[in-house]
């Protein structure tokens, strides 16, 4: 995104530091000094905006630009607003930018696809796409069950293509300086969301009928933001670079949340930031994955069915097998973060750390509260080895206990908690008439250990010309026994993919490249599938 620089909290620290210069005795700064102090705190200013907003998957604006746009002026009709590419709003001191880009990323499966066989045409192999249903070899041998065979699309989910416009987006702007700070608002969406009715069929009625995703929606004040934007616990600054709309597992920059912040600027090119996001409870059951914050219904078109209870549900037979599941998931409470970011010339490392409130109600016997944390570490170091400036290595790791899909960015597969949960409980604890888990007693709860890495290097070739490799994972610690095994040989437990692209921007706002991606998926019976990608992208900003 367009980065902006307040200019009077420069002027300050410049003056602090000045004063601490001149009161300690240390020598006058020398001219590089004072270039490597603007330098920090231009950074700084970045990480500012980072912290409300990730940039684009890929970087469609690769060169330098301009510090702050052509001034405001306010009175005076349409002309330049206070940052690029923007208006003022005639008779306002509001500068308004409407932005967006055209998308159009055709993938071809030399192995692996499932999404689309049948479906809807996706634009995503990565994370929370493709790569999270990639059909399993067989035979599948899990205790409790016969050997399964492998999954019917491993078989016909080779040599497929599928294109889709659903990464283009639109966007709206607005800063106007106050006498608090200036004051922004941004709305993005793209357009990845379809209904049970534009989803029936896309080419056969004629064209893809996609509906509007909203990405971003929030508003700020000074260093106060409230809305949807990227969590506090994301280092979007760390994520490599990938043609693909699900990048490489383990990447943190891609959770956008609802969230209240507040960021604070420090010394040494440094920011510290907290926040309260939305809260949700999820788990994996006998009966796969629910969440308190989805929309079940008992069927139809307007929202999914609740998923059937599994037949074994911790070694013994589940209550109200073949029904559908209760959820006993509640938010309580917002999740809480905290971010540390330094941000230097050759590169910054961001630390955080999150808590994650859990609580399970089921209305009746049942009523428990757990409590999730984790720490993230990343950034991301510029070598400078060769004359090779741009160059740069970029890393993350998070490590967690129930801090769910926090783990890497946002993937949809991973829960905080695993139950054998089926029912509403009759009874606190066995007797005649109330076995198994009618008794809350034998019902458990287990929090989920989960843990993500991702790391690459990208190298640019020529101004305009690029290439990043890398590679991320994502585990869950899930207790086969609670699930049951019929949930075994379908949950995700692991997840990994490595790619390499080449990517060209003729033009500051075209990009064009393309990459080769594998991806493998394993179950928690250990079951497991993998697949190769070809993903070629045309993107157009305006």
């Amino acid at each position: 995104m367009t980065k902006t620089r307040n200019v009077g909290t420069l002027a300050a620290i410049g003056g602090l530091t000045a004063t601490i210069a001149l009161l300690t005795g240390l020598p006058v700064a020398t001219a590089d000094e004072l270039a490597d102090l603007r330098a920090n705190q231009e950074v700084l200013q970045r990480r500012i905006d980072q912290l409300a907003q990730a940039l684009p998957e890929t970087k469609a604006f690769p060169g330098p630009q301009s510090p702050l746009g052509a001034q405001a002026i306010p009175g005076q009709g349409i002309v330049g607003g206070s940052f690029p590419r923007s208006f003022l709003i005639p008779g306002t001191d509001t500068s308004i930018r409407v932005g967006g880009l055209i998308d159009i990323s055709p993938n071809y499966w030399i192995t692996g696809a499932n999404t689309a066989i049948p479906g809807t045409p996706s634009s995503n192999a990565g994370q929370n796409g493709n790569l999270n249903s990639v059909p399993l070899n067989g035979p599948i041998i899990v205790p409790g069950l016969p050997p399964q065979p492998g999954t019917l699309n491993h078989s016909r989910g080779n040599g497929v293509l599928t294109m889709s416009p659903a990464q283009t987006r639109l966007n709206v702007e607005t800063r106007t300086p106050t006498a608090w700070g200036e004051a922004r608002t941004f709305i993005d969406m793209d357009m990845a969301r379809c209904n049970n009715f534009s989803c029936n069929t896309l080419q056969q009625d004629g064209g893809d009928s996609l509906i509007p995703r909203m990405r971003f929606a929030y508003g700020t004040l000074g260093s106060f933001l409230a809305g949807q934007a990227i969590s506090n616990f994301s280092d979007a600054d760390a994520d490599t670079e990938s043609m693909d709309f699900g990048g490489a597992m383990g990447s943190t920059g891609g959770q956008r949340i609802p969230q209240v912040r507040y960021t604070l600027a420090g010394p040494w090119g440094s920011a510290f930031s907290v926040s309260a996001e939305q809260p949700w409870t999820a788990m994996y059951s006998p009966a796969g994955l629910i969440s308190s914050d989805t929309n079940f219904s008992a069927g139809g078109v307007t929202a999914p069915a609740l998923p059937l209870i599994g037949a074994t549900c911790n070694g013994v037979p589940c209550a109200g097998a073949g029904t559908q599941i209760a959820d006993p998931g509640r938010p309580i409470a917002p999740n809480l973060t905290v971010a540390s970011y330094w941000a230097q010339p050759w590169g910054h490392v961001d630390f955080a750390g999150v808590l994650v409130p859990l609580d399970v109600n089921d209305g009746h016997f049942i009523s428990r509260k757990y409590l999730g944390y984790g720490g993230h570490f990343s950034g991301d170091v510029k070598p400078g080895w060769f004359g090779w400036s741009k160059d740069d290595f970029l890393f993350s790791v998070v490590v967690g206990e129930g801090i769910g899909n926090y783990e890497a960015g946002g993937w949809s597969l991973a829960a905080p908690l695993s139950t054998n949960f089926s029912v509403p409980t009759s009874c606190a604890t066995p007797a005649p008439g109330c076995q198994g888990g009618n008794a809350a007693s034998n019902v458990i709860f287990k929090t989920n250990f989960a843990y993500s890495a991702n790391g690459g290097y990208q190298h640019w070739w020529l101004p305009n010309l690029r290439s990043t490799i890398a590679a991320g994972m994502a585990h869950q610690d899930i207790a086969s026994q609670l699930i049951g095994p019929s949930q075994a040989i379908a949950v995700n437990k692991e997840q990994w993919n490595a790619f390499a692209n080449l990517v060209w921007s003729p033009v500051a706002f075209i990009t064009t490249g393309i990459q080769y991606m594998y991806g493998r998926r394993i179950v928690v019976a250990n079951a497991k599938g993998s697949e190769q990608v070809i993903t070629y992208k045309w993107r157009v900003a305006f």
